[in-house]
């Protein structure tokens, strides 16, 4: 397994290796982040249902500037996109450290949102843009997320004692934000230096193209009609995962620290080796596709996932929780990773800008709907009820899978139309 992951690593294309090598900074800076801000919240005095209120907020930017930032992402490229929403979410955080007010707050999640619109919307497009083959945009993405999940666990470790380390005036959080928006402002520097300009790669793409632009009209319209379709099957699917990623995941740090009486070391602890096992599911991602096939590792996963986490519903000690949460974070990532890599490796170059809008809209749409629902639930206290939601959800995405998307992807995959 290791020499399998050496392998694939060692075979990745130049800028590849120097976009995942990137992907550290900005994994301390967001588990930094990730841990200490419904906590920096709450110092704050705001509510759990307020906390419910300004991360469906986000959310909700994320879903409404999508489509127009897949416009924009052609006009500017996708590198200059990536590097504007870096920096757009280094000032977030800067404005979070000094904000108090729920006018303060509220601007900084809608200027992060705008900085994570600009991100999700080019940085898959641009690493794959870099590879040389599907097979290695499938390894690429997973090796992309594997680094970011690992540092991310550590970032979420660190912001469990940064506020120790570094008290700061507003809460004891302040300054760890200063420091998370400095790993992402860094992060997005090297890439502007470091990686080549997209727009060149996608000129040249274009005119190989070109002496192909005048054929087949007659039959354009039809073809463009499926995949249209293809596409929003596609956000259907990604729609699921976005329901299922609200409905938990921004609320694991209230859910450990009220459902279980948790401090916030202990928080940082485990969210932090959670995150290493989000690495080692990424990790092993490619290695499960190309052993079983995707079809067999999506139906694999999601009846995983809907076990596990149906479980963590039931009434345990924290530390049985503990292990389920953890061996759920890898199953959660390899669903995730296998949906978004797969999706996107399976729509034509000219429609990915496209997709890729349509993706993060679908998935703000379903992150949207679940963070506001699970604000409130945990609102009043009843701490199993996400784990039940998230559950049935995930089985609506077996069948929609199953149903809808699983045939037309795998052809797509094999070249077929």
């Amino acid at each position: 397994m290791w020499s399998y992951t050496v392998h694939l690593f060692r075979d990745l294309s130049p800028n590849v290796k120097r976009f995942i090598a990137t992907e550290s900074l900005f994994g301390i800076g967001a588990g930094v982040f990730s841990l200490i801000l419904n906590l920096h919240l709450l110092d704050l005095g705001f509510s759990k249902g307020d906390i419910g209120r300004i991360t469906s907020l986000g959310a909700l930017t994320i879903g409404l500037g999508s489509l127009p930032a897949g416009f924009i992402v052609k006009r500017v490229g996708r590198k200059t996109m990536l590097v504007t929403g870096m920096l757009l979410t280094f000032m977030a955080l800067f404005l979070f450290g000094i904000g108090t007010s729920l006018g303060a707050i509220t601007a900084a999640q809608i200027i992060y949102s705008l900085g994570v619109t600009a991100i999700v919307n080019s940085e898959i497009q641009l690493i794959f843009q870099y590879c040389r083959s599907k097979k290695e945009e499938t390894s690429a993405y997973s090796l992309l997320f594997a680094i970011f999940t690992l540092f991310t666990g550590l970032g979420t470790w660190l912001g469990g004692y940064l506020p120790d380390w570094m008290p700061g005036h507003t809460t004891t959080y302040q300054y760890a934000f200063f420091i998370a928006g400095g790993c992402l402002g860094l992060s997005g520097i090297l890439r502007w230096i470091l990686l080549p300009a997209s727009h060149t790669m996608e000129q040249a793409k274009g005119a190989e193209k070109a002496s192909d632009g005048q054929r087949a009209k007659s039959s354009e319209l039809p073809k463009r009609r499926h995949a249209i379709y293809f596409l929003l099957l596609l956000s259907l699917l990604i729609f699921n995962s976005g329901f299922t990623f609200g409905l938990l995941s921004p609320f694991l740090n209230v859910i450990l620290k009220f459902r279980f009486g948790m401090e916030d070391g202990s928080i940082s602890g485990v969210l932090a080796l959670s995150g290493f096992f989000f690495f080692i599911g990424s990790i092993i991602m490619p290695y499960v596709v190309d052993r079983w096939g995707g079809r067999k590792t999506f139906i694999f996963l999601f009846l995983y996932n809907i076990v596990i986490v149906g479980l963590m519903a039931i009434a345990m000690p924290a530390a049985v929780f503990g292990m389920l949460l953890l061996i759920r974070g890898t199953g959660f990532t390899m669903l995730n990773n296998l949906t978004d890599s797969q999706c996107m490796s399976a729509v034509a170059e000219e429609d990915r800008n496209l997709f890729a809008g349509m993706r993060t809209v679908s998935r703000s749409v379903g992150n949207t709907i679940a963070s506001y629902w699970a604000g409130y639930i945990l609102a009043g206290n009843h701490y199993a009820w996400p784990f039940l939601m998230t559950a049935i959800a995930l089985l609506v995405g077996y069948v929609v899978y199953t149903w809808f998307v699983q045939g037309m992807l795998d052809r797509r995959l094999e070249g077929q139309t």
